[in-house]
């Protein structure tokens, strides 16, 4: 049983299944954001007063990407379920009111994270219904926020081509699984 252990350990890390199980990201805040990678995904990150992530895909067959913010600093402007969902619905109304989205009212979806909540919409591109998908073009849109701790918030956009698709749920299930922890 062991040298089946030891066995299945060598394979896990030679193929890169232990290396890639989670990426730390330090925060400004001095706390750490932890991603667990679903799927194949490059991903970088820059400082521009908060931590800024972009997720693109390693395969040019997949069209999306995602970028995720985690804001560290500042109030704590939505401290309840309520005020958050509140927060995305007007955020969304707004945007809706552009005109260039299919839908007329937003629909507000709940993330469920292991701490924390948050909430999301998702909007079609009035442009792109009924095209064929194209590279760098995306049918839907998702915004949402998801509040992992008082005054730390991840921030998402993620476009796609399908909402049901695979990199879609993948980019969602990623922000879902965030995991924060408070600087010590």
């Amino acid at each position: 049983m062991k040298a089946w252990m030891a066995v299945c350990v060598f394979l896990l890390a030679a193929t890169g299944g232990l290396a890639e199980a989670f990426t730390i990201f330090k925060l400004p805040n001095g706390g750490r954001l932890e991603l667990f990678p679903v799927g194949r995904w490059a991903l970088s990150s820059e400082d521009v007063g908060e931590l800024k992530i972009v997720l693109m895909p390693d395969s040019p067959k997949i069209n999306a990407r995602a970028i995720y913010s985690v804001a560290t600093e500042g109030s704590d402007d939505f401290p309840t379920d309520a005020k958050l969902q509140e927060q995305m619905y007007r955020v969304a109304e707004r945007i809706l009111s552009s005109g260039d989205f299919v839908e007329r009212k937003p629909v507000i979806k709940p993330f469920y994270p292991p701490k924390g909540f948050g909430y999301y919409a998702v909007m079609t591109d009035r442009k792109m219904v009924g095209l064929p998908p194209k590279s760098g073009e995306y049918k839907f849109f998702m915004l949402g926020m998801i509040r992992l701790a008082p005054s730390v918030y991840l921030k998402v956009q993620i476009m796609a081509d399908h909402e049901e698709g695979e990199p879609y749920q993948q980019l969602l299930g990623m922000a879902e699984g965030a995991v924060y922890t408070p600087p010590r």
